[in-house]
């Protein structure tokens, strides 16, 4: 580096240092706030829970099946879920000790709910897909080989 480049250096630190004492020393005073936070939960507790209001009626058909996936704990899965009409859902996830459950909006909309999974790695193990209504079991496939697939349907009108 030349003595350019080092006179450039020498007067690019003095500026630093004069902005950094310049800025060091302030009339204004700052006082840390009080964790708003914690005030905003303490007055949320005091006051009745926020209700929520629906948006618009529900329609009268309209209703909420459950796409239940399980298995051998450690099976490692993918899928789709819905209703052909409404656009089907993506989904994937390893089956744990509980099994995953995901919810179908029917909306009122008619025709067939449909799942189709499988599995992600070739490993032992089950793979189940079950459809419930109301919590009973309308539909449901298994599979136990390496790369399992299922595919269950189930139309409520049929």
């Amino acid at each position: 580096m030349g003595c350019g480049g080092l006179a450039i250096l020498g007067v690019l630190a003095v500026v630093l240092l004069t902005l950094g004492a310049i800025l060091g020393r302030s009339d204004i005073d700052v006082e840390p706030l009080e964790d708003p936070v914690e005030a905003i939960l303490d007055e949320q507790e005091e006051n009745e829970p926020v209700q929520v209001q629906p948006v618009g009626p529900e329609p009268e058909n309209a209703a909420t099946i459950v796409l239940r996936v399980s298995g051998q704990q450690g099976v490692p899965y993918s899928g789709t879920y819905g209703i052909a009409q409404g656009g089907m859902l993506p989904v994937e996830g390893v089956l744990g000790p509980v099994p995953a459950e995901y919810g179908v909006e029917t909306g009122g909309a008619f025709g067939t709910i449909s799942a189709a999974f499988r599995k992600t790695q070739p490993v032992p193990g089950m793979l189940k897909v079950e459809l419930l209504s109301a919590g009973e079991v309308v539909a449901e496939g298994e599979s136990s080989d390496e790369w399992g697939s299922v595919e269950v349907g189930w139309n409520p009108q049929a």
